[in-house]
């Protein structure tokens, strides 16, 4: 994650906002999700972490370039905070092995796979259904059989809702869930971002995507699609 000229302070506050507007629009639709924490966030979001827990959502790891012994200590130190096991984390394909993040006692691991531009013309690469590997559960990236689209955050964020929308029913016609996935990055004003993200990353962020995902909650209500957090479906 590349940071832009603020400081840490600013970073920290400016996420906590965001989180509590996600908070508002969870509680308004009594809608239970999990949130995954980036490692090298954690220590300092320990007020927000509280208040998603007290809320009733599940806390989770992100990880982006943390090593095991950095994950193994912000786990420990969230888990005391909580007093409860952290029970799942999401980062890209094989970046940590799943034997050793079983070691760490997670039970599940949530795979990130590649969203570059490039990626709307292709199917994804990876298994789509929930397996076991070493022990750990895998939780890979939902796709449409009505479009091969995956359900990724950078999905929900471009594709027109009508489409998106369709996307979904399809999908539980096939299946039994469908994962979907939100960037704490997308609720942010362009000019506001603190991080640098390409330009095509930028497309309807901000209130734009508050929007989004208002219409696909209602959708969700209206169409009496069972939501939960992860580690409720996975066990």
């Amino acid at each position: 994650m590349e940071t832009k000229n603020i400081s840490e302070s600013e970073l920290i506050s400016s996420i906590e906002e965001k989180i509590n507007s996600t908070l508002l629009l969870l509680e308004l639709h009594e809608f239970h999700a999990t949130f995954f924490i980036d490692i090298s966030l954690a220590e300092k979001l320990k007020k927000s972490i509280k208040k998603i827990s007290f809320a009733g959502h599940e806390i989770a790891l992100y990880n982006t370039s943390s090593d095991v012994k950095t994950v193994e200590k912000v786990k420990q130190n969230i888990e005391d905070l909580l007093q409860k096991p952290i029970r799942g984390m999401r980062q890209k394909y094989h970046q940590i092995p799943y034997s050793d993040i079983k070691k760490l006692d997670f039970n599940y691991i949530s795979n990130i796979e590649e969203s570059r531009i490039n990626f709307l013309w292709r199917k994804l690469t990876a298994k789509t259904e929930i397996h076991i590997e070493d022990d750990l559960t895998i939780v890979p990236e939902s796709q449409s059989p009505y479009s091969q689209l995956p359900f990724n955050d950078y999905v929900l964020q471009v594709i027109p809702m009508k489409y998106y929308e369709s996307m979904l029913l399809e999908s539980l016609k096939n299946n039994e869930y469908v994962v979907i996935y939100s960037n704490i990055w997308q609720f942010f004003e362009s000019k506001e971002l603190p991080i640098k993200l390409p330009f095509y990353k930028k497309i309807n962020i901000g209130r734009k995507f508050e929007d989004r995902l208002e219409q696909l909650f209602q959708f969700i209500d209206e169409n009496e699609i069972a939501v939960s957090r992860m580690k409720d479906y996975l066990f």
